[in-house]
């Protein structure tokens, strides 16, 4: 039996939340972004896609910003917010292998994949860009 609020419910809790937290937090970086994006003026445009594109790094995979179709935006925007889940259950599959896990371990497990992400995105839309250049 688990007690509730004990250890090993709040590894039971922290494996079930951890994916969808991941995803909100990309989820909202890309609902910023696009904001921003709407708003008038360079900086905040040229912000705005980065955040795009931290927040759905697989989109310059599928062509984005050459190809724009319904089909590939949403199959890139799909498989990104996919693979944040992924990352985030992973994270918390690594984080609660000791005894007493909590968010903070997590987060020490996530932030440097999180960061390898959003850099390889920025990378692939630069080598983009040098390409079109």
């Amino acid at each position: 039996m688990v007690v509730p609020g004990g250890v090993v419910a709040y590894r039971q809790e922290l494996r079930r939340k951890s994916g969808i937290f991941t995803l909100a937090g990309a989820a909202l970086l890309g609902v910023l972004g696009m904001l921003l994006i709407a708003l008038p003026g360079r900086i905040t445009g040229l912000v705005g896609f980065a955040l795009v594109i931290v927040a759905c790094p697989l989109l310059v995979a599928f062509g984005i910003p050459i190809t724009v179709s319904v089909g590939s935006v949403a199959i890139g925007v799909l498989a990104s917010l996919a693979l944040w889940f992924a990352l985030g259950q992973w994270a918390a599959h690594r984080a609660t292998q000791r005894p007493i896990a909590d968010w903070r371990d997590w987060w020490t497990t996530l932030w440097p994949l999180a960061l390898a992400m959003a850099l390889g995105g920025g990378g692939g839309f630069v080598l983009f860009v040098l390409g079109v250049l």
